[in-house]
């Protein structure tokens, strides 16, 4: 295995954790189980099946985009033991391990990246500089979630916490990201180069930093300060981002499975950004739009490129692939159904079953496909 493979590492480990953290929904509605801890679920799907998939992609991209020597294999492993750590526990209830965890693995990504970004032999896309305060805000994050378990913060800002790790750090993340791959994806922009920043990309560094300095105090304002009017800020921020970056009045100008993967995910985002914002009620149910039908349908369709094109295969398979389209569609099922819940009182957990069972056939049957490739 090479040390550059990160992603050989970290994508299998995202999705055994991703189907341990959702199984605890049919587990409970089958009577395998008598009770169920949705803190659990939360932590185990940001600790384990997303951040698994962000170290995985930023370990593999980071390096290639800076000109610098990957982490070594056994650095890789160590910092995937301490997620499955950081997951295990949550999953278990031990949240004080599970957080503490968690807080230590995201030191070591932070530390990883940034001695790459100091090191760099060429600069990144300059929509990168929304990974930095993605990073930024999962430290904060992991600190606020730490504290509050180990009753060292008060526990009025443990949902600022919560937030700042998924609408804060993954957000940022995929704004960071999606920015530059997105509209090569979707065959808008040319192939990646790696110049010296001209004043132009400087300007594009700038624009990118204010955007998501915006989201950041807006999250910390509504959550830390009752603001709830900022969310409307924040719907604002995150939509032109996206519409304008990826150019999403237009259809993709490369017709494949993936493209219309990235297209209809980050629609998916820049609306339900404005469903969150209105309806602060439902917000714990609605934020699934972004969980499932955003942050879920990019996962299978960012990690699909990242295992082809790393791993030497032919990127025709991305044209028609079974694998990702029954991916997408269970996916967009299982958050309509997800999103009833609350509706249905009668049937709240057989909403959060089915969702469940629909999200995880997407996760296997993709991944069956993707781990053949690796």
């Amino acid at each position: 295995m090479k040390a550059s493979d990160a992603y050989r590492v970290f994508f299998p480990l995202g999705m055994l954790c991703g189907l341990a953290g959702v199984a605890i929904w049919p587990l409970y509605a089958f009577g395998v189980t008598t009770t169920y801890s949705g803190r659990s679920h939360a932590f185990v799907q940001i600790f384990g099946f997303l951040y698994a998939f962000v170290a995985g992609f930023l370990l593999t991209a980071v390096p290639r985009f800076t000109g610098t020597q990957p982490p070594s294999l056994p650095t890789q492993l160590s910092l995937a033991a301490v997620l499955l750590v950081a997951a295990v526990s949550s999953e278990l209830r031990v949240f004080a391990v599970g957080t503490i965890a968690f807080l230590a693995a995201h030191v070591m990504l932070l530390t990883l990246v940034a001695r790459r970004f100091m090191r760099r032999q060429q600069n990144p896309p300059p929509t990168f500089a929304n990974i930095g305060l993605g990073l930024l805000a999962g430290a904060a994050g992991a600190l606020l979630t730490s504290g509050v378990t180990l009753e060292l913060v008060p526990a009025s800002w443990d949902l600022l916490g919560k937030r700042l790790l998924t609408e804060g750090m993954v957000m940022l993340l995929v704004l960071g990201v999606g920015g530059f791959l997105g509209p090569r994806l979707l065959g808008f922009a040319p192939p990646p180069n790696h110049q010296l920043p001209s004043v132009s990309s400087v300007s594009s560094v700038v624009e990118s930093s204010v955007a998501g300095l915006v989201i950041l105090v807006s999250l910390v304002a509504e959550y830390g300060f009752d603001l709830s009017p900022m969310a409307y800020v924040r719907a604002f921020v995150v939509s032109i981002v996206v519409i304008r970056s990826l150019q999403l009045w237009k259809r993709p100008a490369v017709r494949t499975t993936l493209s219309w993967a990235i297209w209809i995910a980050h629609w998916v985002i820049a609306i339900g950004v404005w469903v969150v914002a209105a309806a602060p009620r439902y917000r714990a149910d609605f934020l699934h739009i972004l969980f499932i039908g955003g942050f879920s349908l990019l996962i299978l369709a960012i990690a699909t490129r990242v295992t082809l094109s790393h791993g030497g295969h032919d990127l025709a398979q991305e044209r028609r692939s079974w694998p990702l389209r029954i991916g997408i569609t269970c996916m967009l099922i299982a958050m309509l159904a997800r999103l009833g819940a609350p509706f249905t009182a009668a049937t709240y957990f057989a909403h959060l079953q089915w969702a469940a069972l629909l999200w995880m056939a997407a996760l296997i049957c993709w991944g069956a496909y993707v781990l053949r490739l690796q």
